[in-house]
């Protein structure tokens, strides 16, 4: 009978993130889907882990919103999440509780745990990191304008550690971590989103716009196709930001199956 309560309670949730704007219909489905299969694996504690990430991530992209106004004009996509964008967040989360299921080991509680403090790292600076004065910088040291995948700035990473510290907390307070784990965990967070900045700055697709001749992740900007200048053509920014958490997570997997 819990089960069935707790998968209403995803559909509830699903239900509000809609209403409110802050998931698509896509969004909301796949919300329900992940929330049913992390809950059938690390229980409310897991389906909680969730609510953490998805809930302080929604309400962060509601801060400062005239500042972001610049950003959004850069950035792949804005506004409510969409399928795609949970599934890059939560879906190899929703994975490692199938296999969590399977096998009972706690590697898989352990990739869980990194997967969601890498997302939230990256998450967490790329929604408060524009709120820099500064612009933010390339690892080349070029200034560039504020939400350019690559860039870094003092505010978004600090941002980055205190996400992944933020996670890895909750986590320790759920799933009562040894320290080794809870560091585990907090290093695989802040490397998975160094991983974001890294691939985001290198190898995603990026477009120029060709009636501002800014460049942008979008395909489409002032109405017009936007043309491609590098990068990848098939890695976007889900796809960047689904291969950055899955290889943190990996890394930890295997570092604490070698325990």
């Amino acid at each position: 009978m819990s089960v069935i309560y707790g998968i209403l309670f995803c559909f509830l949730l699903g239900y509000i993130g809609y209403r409110m704007r802050l998931l698509t219909i896509s969004g909301s489905i796949w919300t329900v889907v992940v929330g049913a299969l992390v809950l059938s694996g690390f229980g409310y504690s897991g389906l909680l882990m969730l609510l953490l990430f998805f809930g302080s991530s929604s309400l962060l992209s509601k801060l400062g919103k005239r500042r972001k106004q610049s950003v959004n004009q850069i950035v792949e996509k804005d506004g409510p999440r969409d399928g795609w964008q949970v599934l890059a967040n939560g879906g190899v989360a929703a994975v490692a509780s199938v296999g969590f299921v399977w096998t009972e080991q706690t590697s898989f509680l352990i990739l869980f745990l990194i997967l969601l403090a890498a997302s939230n790292a990256d998450t967490w600076a790329s929604e408060i990191g524009p709120l820099s004065k500064k612009d933010p910088f390339l690892l080349t040291g070029r200034r560039v304008p504020a939400g350019t995948s690559g860039a870094i700035s003092i505010l978004g990473t600090s941002a980055t550690i205190v996400g992944a510290l933020f996670i890895a907390t909750a986590g320790d307070l759920l799933f009562d971590l040894s320290t080794n784990t809870w560091l585990l965990v907090t290093t695989g967070g802040i490397l998975g989103s160094l991983f974001d900045t890294l691939f985001g700055g290198t190898i995603q697709r990026k477009f120029r716009c060709v009636v501002c001749l800014k460049e942008t992740e979008k395909r489409s900007h002032h109405n017009q196709p936007t043309l491609y200048v590098k990068g990848w053509k098939w890695l976007g920014n889900d796809g960047v930001n689904f291969l950055s958490s899955m290889l943190a997570g990996m890394i930890g997997f295997i570092v604490h199956r070698m325990w």
